[in-house]
C-alpha cells in the first residue's frame, strides 16, 4: 500500500522518511489527497503543523473514503483530541515523536485493520459512542446484526457480550477468568467470522443486537 505524508514541518518529514523510507513514501498537500489516494493508501498527517482548513480537507476525504487509512500524529496528545480524531474516522492517533520501532508498529497495526490508540483512549471512545448510539427500531438493522453473529461459538459470544460494554482485553480476561492471549484469539476469530476489521465497528454493530445490547 502506498504511504503518504502531510506535514508543514520539514524536520518531521525528514524523520518520517528516515524511519519509513522502505515504504517509498510521498509527501502530499491536503488538496492533493483525493487524487493521490484515489486507489487507496495510508496517510500520516502531522496535526500539529497543518492548519484547520487542511485538516478539515483530510477528515472530509476520509469520511467519504472509509477504505483509505489515516494516522494522525500530534506533538502533545490528549484524550479529548484523540477521541475527536478517532470519531472523525482516523485509524490511529499517536505522538509525533514515538520511537521508530513503535511508529512502524502503528503502521502495521492499522494496515491489519485495527485501530491504534492508547487503551484508555480507545475505551473512552467506545463508551462515548455507545452512550450516543441512537436506538434503532429497524428490523433490517436488527436482522443484519443477528445474522452477523450467528456463527459465533458460545465462548466467542461471551467475549463479545463483555466487549460491547467498552471493556478492554484485560477487563474481558478478568471478567471471564481467561488469559488476555485467549481473549485476543477469540477476537481474531470473531473478526474473521463477522467480516469486520476493527474493534469500534464490532462494538457498534454488536450493540444493535438485542441479545448483546448494553
Amino acid at each position: 500500500m502506498q504511504l503518504f505524508f502531510i506535514s508543514n514541518r520539514p524536520k518531521v518529514l525528514e524523520r518520517w522518511y528516515h524511519l519509513l523510507g522502505d515504504w517509498s513514501p510521498e509527501t502530499v498537500g491536503a488538496n492533493e489527497v483525493a487524487a493521490k489516494l484515489a486507489n487507496g493508501g495510508l496517510l500520516l498527517m502531522h496535526l500539529s503543523s497543518v492548519n484547520d482548513i487542511e485538516s478539515q480537507l483530510v477528515f472530509s476525504y476520509k469520511k467519504n473514503n472509509p477504505k483509505s487509512i489515516l494516522i494522525v500524529c500530534t506533538d502533545t496528545p490528549n484524550e479529548e483530541e484523540g477521541v475527536e480524531v478517532l470519531q472523525l474516522g482516523a485509524n490511529g492517533y499517536t505522538n509525533t515523536y514515538v520511537t521508530g520501532s513503535l511508529l512502524l508498529e502503528v503502521v502495521k497495526t492499522v494496515l491489519r485493520g485495527d485501530i491504534w490508540a492508547g487503551p484508555e483512549l480507545l475505551q473512552k471512545l467506545l463508551r462515548r459512542l455507545l452512550r450516543n448510539l441512537p436506538a434503532s427500531n429497524s428490523k433490517v438493522d436488527t436482522a443484519e446484526s443477528v445474522d452477523c453473529f450467528d456463527g459465533l461459538s458460545s465462548r466467542e459470544q461471551e467475549v463479545l457480550s463483555v466487549l460491547v460494554t467498552g471493556a478492554s482485553n484485560k477487563e474481558i480476561a478478568r471478567e471471564l477468568d481467561i488469559t488476555e492471549r485467549t481473549v485476543k484469539a477469540h477476537l481474531s476469530s470473531i473478526f474473521q467470522k463477522t467480516g469486520l476489521s476493527d474493534r469500534v465497528s464490532l462494538v457498534l454493530l454488536a450493540s444493535k443486537s438485542p441479545s448483546m445490547a448494553v
